[in-house]
């Protein structure tokens, strides 16, 4: 039975790609999973909380813009209420740079549908998931935040971006005034900075490290979706 990190997941947009964990509290983790799943993603960190048998979600967002198509690429975690947060959260920053060359290049990443990765990526997740309990805070844990910040940040430029695209088109139709695009450009201003506003911080930055296992329980959570 894990203890920690009781599920986790990473998904491209609304497809769960690979997933791996038990549920042995009567639905309450995939309960939880499931309405991380249904949040509107952020540049910040996404949480859930229920209400019973101390169980908490915590998810991450990575915004890429790809030919005119934004990919939101999800991972989410399920943890004990007594775990820490930065713990879960130095998990999942793990797994955003381990991810890293799969995202960007792999097929089935790119282009597979539900579970696509569960054959290849499932063991090493369930792994990373087993060294959150074995190896303890201090392995899990260093004292860099720059790197997820600079992650937060591309993810706010890459939203506002796709903004700016989709207001250009806009303008081409309609034949926008010169005081209109200096409104805009105010607009953008501010929104960037009320979306650093909302992003949640106290980012701590793990180190990744590799490893596979033979066996992974999988949850049912896609199929009851």
């Amino acid at each position: 039975m894990l203890s920690g990190i009781l599920w986790s997941g990473i998904c491209r947009n609304d497809v769960v790609l690979v997933e791996a964990g038990e549920d042995y509290q009567d639905g309450v983790i995939i309960s939880t999973a499931q309405k991380l799943l249904k949040k509107k993603p952020t540049p910040g960190w996404e949480y859930e909380r229920s209400r019973r048998n101390g169980i908490r979600g915590i998810k991450f967002h990575v915004f890429e813009d790809a030919s005119d198509v934004m990919i939101v690429w999800s991972f989410l975690a399920v943890t004990e209420d007594s775990l820490e947060e930065d713990q879960a959260k130095s998990f999942l920053e793990k797994l955003v740079y381990i991810t890293d060359v799969l995202r960007s290049e792999d097929y089935t990443w790119r282009n597979g549908d539900v579970l696509a990765a569960q054959e290849s990526f499932a063991p090493i997740l369930l792994n990373k998931m087993e060294q959150v309990s074995d190896q303890g805070r201090l392995a899990m844990v260093n004292d860099s935040i720059s790197s997820t910040k600079d992650l937060m940040a591309e993810n706010i430029e890459r939203a506002l971006e796709r903004g700016e695209r989709l207001e250009d088109v806009d303008e081409q139709a309609n034949n926008l005034s010169a005081m209109s695009q200096v409104f805009r450009k105010r607009a953008k201003d501010v929104k960037r900075f009320s979306m650093w506003q909302n992003a949640k911080h106290g980012l701590i930055i793990g180190t990744a490290i590799t490893g596979v296992v033979a066996v992974v329980t999988v949850p049912p959570l896609v199929a009851l979706l």
